[in-house]
């Protein structure tokens, strides 16, 4: 009865509690869009679309790009589930799978989401890093797909950064905040190592680049890393 009484405060009660945590501090902060544009032009196009940010930059995305019809991949592990229930309560899908395990059968469900019209996004240099180094995932699936990868990311004062592998930020209650869309990014449809090597570096650069902006945006400079 113990252990399903833990599981159920797991799978139900501490999902829910995650929900409301992550929801009233979003809504108390201000939050300035940049490149917004570049994403409402290309969904008005038809275009499914594949967002990639860095893992510890992810808290007012979930709820700021909420209920868009956007699927994630989360690993099976006992956190990866967590995390898997907290965002269906943001109405996001989840495909289960990870970089190490099973990458080729997490890719075949990916390309199936996306071709049934749901958008995708990755936290690229998940799920346990190293901390901003591109994982392959997101380039196959575009490359798949023929679409662009939009680098996305958010920064907020005051916030404060766990002690964590991903220095997850985590804003404070009212402060000021950017959500920051990159220029998309369309890799070469070329499968070659070199060409994706090549891609993670650039993506890498993309995602470093508007991340410091943001922290610029709002003050948080120089930067608390």
């Amino acid at each position: 009865m113990k252990m399903k009484n833990n599981k159920y405060f797991y799978h139900k009660i501490l999902p829910s509690i995650a929900r409301f945590a992550i929801g009233s501090v979003s809504i108390t902060n201000h939050i300035t869009p940049i490149g917004k544009e570049r994403v409402d032009d290309l969904k008005r196009d038809g275009q499914k679309l594949i967002y990639a940010f860095w893992h510890g930059r992810q808290f007012l995305l979930v709820d700021y790009m909420s209920y868009k019809n956007i699927h994630i991949m989360t690993s099976t592990s006992r956190d990866g589930i967590l995390q898997a229930n907290i965002l269906k309560k943001f109405g996001y899908g989840i495909v289960y799978g990870s970089s190490s395990k099973s990458p080729a059968r997490a890719l075949i469900k990916s390309i199936e989401k996306m071709r049934a019209g749901y958008d995708f996004a990755f936290a690229i240099d998940g799920p346990r890093g190293p901390i901003h180094e591109v994982k392959p995932g997101a380039i196959y699936l575009a490359k798949k797909i023929n679409t662009c990868i939009i680098p996305i990311t958010f920064s907020s004062y005051p916030s404060i950064h766990l002690n964590s592998w991903d220095r997850y930020l985590l804003p404070l209650p009212f402060a000021r905040s950017v959500v920051i869309f990159g220029e998309p990014f369309y890799p070469s449809p070329s499968l070659d190592e070199k060409t994706i090597d090549s891609e993670k570096a650039i993506l890498k650069k993309i995602l470093n680049k508007i991340t410091i902006l943001a922290d610029k945006k709002v003050g948080k400079y120089p930067l608390e890393r």
